[in-house]
């Protein structure tokens, strides 16, 4: 690999870990392994590392917790969790490309769909008084967002998903951003 650069992408954390995804209590955490493996595997092939980032959601609350809408999440105490990861995470993409003679090339940051604190374009919210999903990022996404504008980054934030026939066409998107 000496010719070619060396690469690596950002995940939510619930992508490596979903013991931390939100759970009823006495209840397990939701396992969507099928994706997930399809994510890592694609990545192990292509030789692209993997950085895993700090889950609000736990940090904050800890499990077992019950499901939340990003209403539900929405506090000053968990934007300043969200503003940390975020700005740790911008400090992160910038020491890759700095180092060695050409950088790391940071592939992705990878978003789970459906999440209210990682979606990127889906988020659970209340509408209404109704729960639906919302077309805009949940509040982590939205804060890092923010910052990486704020810094200069352009590097690309894709949200995986979970849901049905949603899980290949995402893995095929990030397929053709790492193999162009």
């Amino acid at each position: 690999m000496e010719d070619e650069s060396e690469r690596v992408v950002f995940v939510c954390h619930c992508i490596l870990n979903q013991s931390t995804r939100a759970r009823w209590p006495g209840g397990g955490a939701r396992r969507d392994t099928g994706v997930l493996r399809d994510v890592l595997e694609l990545l192990m092939a292509e030789e692209v590392g993997v950085v895993q980032m700090d889950c609000p959601e736990f940090s904050l609350f800890g499990n077992p917790r019950r499901p939340r809408t990003k209403e539900g999440y929405d506090t000053p105490e968990f934007r300043e969790i969200c503003s940390q990861i975020a700005g740790r995470t911008c400090d992160r993409i910038i020491a890759f490309q700095k180092t060695g003679p050409t950088g790391v090339e940071v592939v992705a940051v990878l978003g789970v769909e459906g999440s209210p604190s990682c979606g990127v374009g889906r988020t659970p919210r209340i509408i209404d008084d109704e729960g639906v999903d919302a077309s805009e990022p949940g509040l982590l996404m939205e804060t890092l967002m923010d910052e990486m504008r704020r810094v200069g980054l352009e590097t690309p934030i894709m949200g995986m998903s979970f849901r049905e026939g949603e899980g290949e066409e995402r893995l095929r998107a990030l397929k053709a951003l790492i193999i162009p």
